[in-house]
Formats: structure tokens, sequence, C-alpha cells
């Protein structure tokens, strides 16, 4: 900010003095015609200089005001919000229905800000991205202990499922039905009917939110803390970060607010001019594509369209004719889906897929003539999903109308074929891929008609991107299976997604310790802007001695070592897998961590060296754990501070950890010091090459980008896998591991090529499995030596 003022300063002292010359030499100059207008356009600059000085002021008195203003509520905190509890009690007493906190601001009326933000001074502004909240809130308190933590001005974004103080609100069970309630509960423009008193949100008053986001603003301050000065000023901490963002030095976020164009918009977030930071970027192509991809299962359709046809049942009359006509469309295009997934159903017990361009799926549903760009307009402006949210809440409604009589009987049908299959929860039986969604209204433990109709919107939405960017996947469950029928579109162009944020940022740095290999990175999403690209690629902070990585191409009694599909059920591979981890038991201290390529291959590991005495020789040595599937992020908490606890025991030799490439623990969790003192990965954890989404992708990547490019894109699968594993050990400069690669694949150059540098620099590959034991029993005595 000093900086940017001292060279505004230093532009309009030239620009002056240009002003000055070029006014005096026009009478004197031989061509007055060309110097008069040298002379308008130095004056025109000068004058947008000054226009910018002076916003630039407005900009420091409000930050000046902002800064009092919190030191004035830090001062008298006790005293102040006594009195300001008993000030908003007063209110809600004289004026039960009205608040101050227009909502349209960010949501309703996004294009009216961004008209009126011209006016207002826009300091460059840093985003930092990353995966989780839990990252993000890390570099929160490391930025806390610099000198910058105490001046900067950082605010952390989230969703409403992370922000809102609201209890109403919070029971609900995701995000797209707490945005619904929420926009429900928000007070209305002056324009629109008011919301009754038990309907209105009563933490989202324009003066409290001032205060919390001032507080917010001048305190560096994570989620949790920032939910937690809500809570005591009563007023909504996801309101006030969205208005503290806006005069914020700092913005942190994760992927889906940036990455997302809609949710970035619906936010406020403005990347003009900004510096874009994406921190662990490594899956950076994957996430785009995942989110802008999205499922339409078969339930969904039906409970669309029983809503839709009891929506247009009891308003009819009320409906303007262009608005029965989108509503009619949308119930025609919703029957076609339906028929389509229907009709093709074969007697075999099985799931069926085919793969269509967007444009065959609408030819084939003989709904290609239907504006869908118009129709979604429609959609969004009448907020239809709230409103059918709405409907759904309200006292039973009569299902008159043959259609709707006819979709409640498929609903049944369908779910009564769950029953079956024994899918169920507390409240009665549910679809799997509604179980995935978390699409369930909390009010009646029902599928959640909004957000079945928000995945409606989501596909439909998919149809109008470019045909060539993108594939439907339509599955069909046999007779027995038709719960398992869906449409899947899945993004093959990450590239366009991201190019308004390449478009808009003014630089954007791309960070992680595992990026290699970065070549499918460039040409996806930077091919537009080749020269922009700059790479740096620098080593590990701990020294080359302090890691020793070792390939394992053979076991103890010398069979070769190769993990893949045909070969690692073998009873005798296992066995030898089963004989190097006891060995390495016996030598390494503390924790290690075993990788394995699946959890089905896990189990078979578990069960076989459970079955043959290995387990339980393991065990007398070190205390073993495993990592399940079915794991909940509570039980994955328990299992790694029963693994922590197990390893700082005295009395316990440390512990093994068995894992899943690409599981709960093999990404953005540390294993630092004792907790990964070795980390195994067996194996090459290669995805399944029969996907029909794999391969869709894999020939997309070499129509766009050449021969090869899919096969590149699927070896690069594995190794940015194994990279996160590898990574998961060493944690800071002064820690220390070991890492074993079993599997001779791994003795390849190639192979080798693709992995981190600090692993290359001192990668060895032993003749004999007797020279790895002694390699690792070496490494840990001088270590032990050198402390």
């Amino acid at each position: 900010m000093r900086l940017e003022r001292e060279e505004l300063n230093e532009r309009i002292s030239k620009l002056k003095l240009e002003v000055e010359r070029a006014t005096k030499s026009i009478d004197a100059a031989k061509d007055w015609i060309m110097a008069s207008y040298a002379a308008t356009e130095a004056r025109k600059d000068l004058h947008e200089l000054r226009h910018l000085e002076k916003l630039m002021k407005r900009y420091d008195e409000g930050l000046l005001e902002m800064r009092e203003q919190e030191v004035e509520i830090h001062k008298n905190r006790k005293k102040y919000y006594n009195q300001r509890t008993k000030i908003d009690e007063e209110e809600n007493e004289e004026q039960p229905n009205q608040s101050d906190w227009d909502e349209k601001v960010g949501d309703v009326q996004i294009e009216l800000e961004q008209e009126n933000i011209e006016d207002k001074y826009r300091p460059i502004q840093v985003f930092f991205c990353s995966r989780t909240h839990s990252q993000l809130a890390q570099v929160v308190r490391e930025i806390k202990r610099t000198p910058y933590g105490k001046r900067i001005r950082c605010i952390s974004l989230a969703s409403r499922q992370q922000l809102c103080i609201n209890a109403q609100v919070r029971k609900l069970p995701n995000v797209s039905v707490m945005n619904e309630r929420c926009l429900d509960m928000a007070p209305k423009s002056k324009e629109t009917k008011e919301n009754s008193n038990s309907k209105c949100c009563t933490f989202r008053k324009a003066n409290i939110m001032q205060e919390l986001s001032a507080t917010a603003l001048f305190n560096m301050m994570d989620i949790e803390e920032l939910v937690g000065e809500g809570e005591v000023l009563n007023a909504c901490p996801y309101y006030a970060a969205r208005e503290a963002s806006k005069s914020a030095q700092l913005v942190m976020l994760t992927y889906q607010m940036l990455l997302h164009r809609r949710t970035r918009l619906q936010t406020g977030i403005d990347l003009r001019g900004a510096i874009v930071i994406i921190d662990e970027a490594h899956n950076l192509l994957d996430t785009i594509a995942r989110l802008h991809s999205n499922e339409l299962s078969l339930q969904q359709l039906l409970l669309v369209q029983q809503k839709i046809g009891a929506y247009k049942l009891r308003y009819l009359k009320r409906f303007s004719a262009a608005s029965l006509l989108n509503i009619n469309q949308l119930i025609f295009i919703v029957k076609r889906l339906i028929k389509m997934l229907q009709s093709n159903v074969t007697e075999e017990n099985k799931l069926n897929s085919r793969v269509l361009r967007t444009y065959e799926l609408t030819d084939e549903g003989d709904f290609f003539n239907i504006n869908l760009h118009i129709l979604l307009e429609f959609c969004e402006k009448s907020r239809l999903a709230q409103k059918l949210q709405g409907l759904n809440e309200k006292a039973n409604i009569s299902s008159d109308t043959k259609d709707e009589v006819s979709a409640t009987k498929q609903l049944l049908k369908q779910i009564e074929t769950l029953q079956k299959k024994d899918i169920k929860t507390e409240a009665g039986v549910v679809d799997k891929n509604d179980i995935k969604a978390n699409a369930y209204d909390g009010s009646n433990k029902t599928m959640s008609s909004s957000g079945a109709f928000r995945s409606l919107i989501s596909f439909l939405e998919s149809l109008t991107e470019n045909a060539e960017d993108g594939r439907i996947i339509m599955s069909i469950g046999g007779i027995g299976n038709e719960a398992d029928s869906m449409y899947k579109y899945i993004l093959l162009n990450p590239g366009d997604h991201f190019a308004d944020v390449i478009r808009e940022a003014r630089s954007i740095i791309i960070a992680g310790g595992t990026m290699q290999p970065t070549i499918e990175l460039t040409q996806q999403l930077f091919r537009a802007c080749p020269t922009r690209v700059k790479e740096h690629f620098y080593g590990h902070v701990v020294p080359s001695d302090a890691v020793l990585p070792l390939v394992v191409a053979q076991g103890p009694t010398a069979r070769r070592l190769c993990f893949n599909y045909t070969e690692r059920n073998a009873a005798d591979m296992i066995t030898e897998l089963g004989m190097i981890i006891q060995n390495v038991c016996n030598v390494v201290p503390a924790g290690i961590v075993c990788f394995l390529p699946s959890y089905e291959y896990l189990d078979t590991v578990y069960d076989h060296l459970r079955k043959n005495g290995i387990l339980e020789r393991i065990s007398m040595k070190k205390h073993v754990f495993s990592e399940t599937r079915t794991g909940t992020g509570s039980s994955v908490e328990k299992l790694l501070d029963d693994y922590s606890a197990a390893i700082k025991r005295a009395s316990c030799g440390g512990a093994l950890l068995f894992s899943v490439v690409g599981g709960k623990l093999s990404e953005g969790l540390n294993f630092a010091d004792d907790l990964g003192r070795c980390v195994i990965v067996v194996g090459m954890p290669y995805p399944n090459r029969l996907s029909v989404e794999l391969q869709e992708r894999m020939r997309y990547l070499d129509n766009t980008l050449g021969s090869g490019a899919g096969n590149e894109y699927y070896e690069n699968l594995c190794l940015k896998a194994v990279n996160q594993c590898i990574g998961r050990s060493v944690r800071h400069i002064n820690d220390y591991a070991c890492v074993l690669l079993v599997d001779e694949r791994y003795s390849k150059e190639a192979i080798q090529a693709k992995l981190p540098q600090w692993i290359t620099r001192s990668l060895q590959i032993p003749k004999t499995y007797g020279a790895i034991q002694a390699l690792t029993a070496r490494f840990f005595k001088q270590i032990k030596m050198r402390k």
C-alpha cells in the first residue's frame, strides 16, 4: 500500500510537469494540432490519476474509521456487548419483522455490485487457496508468528456449513439445503414482502455485522475464532467475512470458492488485478474437473417430477404465460430423462453404460429445441429450488393429477427395491448415490427435493457446455437394480474453466511439494499463454542424509516383487511382503506407515498375515493399526490418536499403521517425527484402466494433446499418489525418515524421473534384501549417534 502511494505520487508529479511543458509548447509548435492533442491526453491521464488518488484517500479514511471502531469495541468489550445485546432486544421488540442487512448484495444483484465497484479504490489483494480449512488454519497460525501477523488484514472465507451460527440452519444436513434456508430467512427488500418474525434471521443486522467485520479484519482469525466472535456479538460470521474480504489484503479460501465461477461470484470474490496462490496444487486438474462434474440419479429425477408437478398444480392460476411455459418445459425434460433411463433396462442383473456427447443426449431425449439457457435463467431468477423446498415443508399436498400419482408410484417402487437391498438409515431407506451426496432434508429424514432439483439444474448447466469439453455417462441398471440408473457428466477440459482466473488475475502462483511432472498442468491449463509460465523447483529443507530412500525389488527369499494386478494376490508374494514388514519393524524405531494400493488389497494382506502368524509376531514388537474404508472423520481422528498414543508409550516399541494410497491418511495429514520414521509404499497404485470415465479422459487427451498423452496421464495419476504418500513423513528441517518403495518397477528410470528430486538425489537400489536391511539399520544407528 505504501509503495502504491509513492508510485502514484511520483506519476502525478511527472504528469504535472508534462502537462505544463505540453501546454507551453503549443504556440511554438509547428504542428499545433498534434501538440494540442498531446496536451489534452496528458491532462486526461492526470485527471484519472487524481481521481485514483481521491479514491485511495477515501479508502484509507474508511479503513481508519473501521480501525477506530474496532479499538473502541476492544477497549470496552464486556460493557459494550451487554449494552449492544440490550439495544438489540429493544429493537427486536419495536420492529419484530425489520432488519437492515440487505441480502441482495452478493447473492441477488451481483451485477449491481460490479457496476458500483468501479467507483471504489481496488487494492491489490492476495487470494490464498488450499484444499481444506484445516490447511488454511495452519497457514493463518504461521502468519501470526511472523512480524506481518500484527499488521496484515487477513480474512478466512468459508461456506455457511462452517460459519453459520443460526441453530435452525446449522441442524440441516448439507450445504445446499442450508443455503436455501438461509436465503429464505433473509430480510427482504422494500419491494418484496417481509419475512415473518419466526423466519427472519436475528443475526444479520448491518451495524452488528460491521462491528464483527471490523474485528475480524484487524485481528487475524481462523474460521473457529471467527465463529466464536460471531457468537459473542450475535452477528453472522458468514456475511461479516464476505464484507470484510473487500478490504482484506490476504483472503484465505478453499478450492471450490476460487475455482468454481458461480460460487466465486455469489461470494463476491473479484480476482481482477489480484495475486492468486494455489497451494497443494498437485491435484489441481482433477479438482477443477470434479467441481464441474455432476451426477443425476433416477431417484432424484422421480422426486423432482413429483415435486414440480405438485408445485404446478398448487400455483397454476398464479403463473404468467412465460412462467407456465418454462415450468412445462422443465417437466417435459425431466420426463424424457426418466424415460431414457427406464426404457433401456435389460433383463441382465448388471449395470450397462453408454457414453454420449451433450448434443446426442438432447437429441435422443427429444428436447434439443428447448433453450436451456433461458430455462436455467428462469430457475435462478424465480429461485425455484427454494420454492420447492418451501413446498416440501408445508402440510400434506394433495396428489390429484395423473402425472403426480404416477411419479409417486414410481418413487415408491424404487424405494421398495432399495429396501430389498438393505440400504437403510435410521428413518428408512435411501439411494446410494444420495448417501454420497448427502441430499437429505433434516426436518423429515427424506430425500431433499431442493437437493434433487439442484442436481437437475447442475446437470442441465452441464448440457450447455462445449460438447467437446465433456461427456455424459448414462448408466442403466438391470432388472432389480433400477435404483443404480443415473447420468454422470464428466468434464474433460479443465483449462476452459480456469481461463477466467488466468484472464483476471495479475499473477498466479501454483505451488506444491509433489508437483512433478508439471507438463500436463502447463499443457492443459496454460496452453493459451505458455510465455507467462515460469517454473521454479526447489530442494527439500532437510539434508540428503536425513532421508534414506530404497527400492525393494526382491524379498528376503530372493523372490522378485511385482505387485501388479495379476500377481499381487499370490500367497507367496503376500508372505514375502509380511516378512519385509516384520524385518523393518525390528530395526525401525517408533512409527511405521505402510501404504497399499487399495482397501480390497489391504484387507487381503491383513487377513493373510493374520492367518499365517506374521501379524502376531509383528504385534509383539509394535502395536498394529489399520485404516478402514467406512471410517468417518471422527473415527479417523480416533485412529490417529490411538496410533500416536501407542508410539509415545515407553512400554511399547512403537506402532505400525496400514493405510491406502489415495485414502483418508495419504493426503493432508502429517506423520512428522516419531509418527513416521519409515514409509513403506507397496506396489504402484494404477487406477482401473477399464473404467469408462478414465478411458474417455485418456481418449480426449490423445485427441487434443497428441498420441501418448492419455498413457502419460494414466501413469501420472499413479506416481502423484505415490509422491503424496512419500511426502507424509519428512515434515520439517530436523525430521528424518526411511522410504521403502516395494516393487521392482521403481527401478526403471522412467518411473524414477517422476519421483520428487529430494528422493531421487539419494535413491538406492540394493541387489539383495540383506543389503536393504543393513542400510536401514545403519541409517537409524547413525541418526542416534548424531543426537
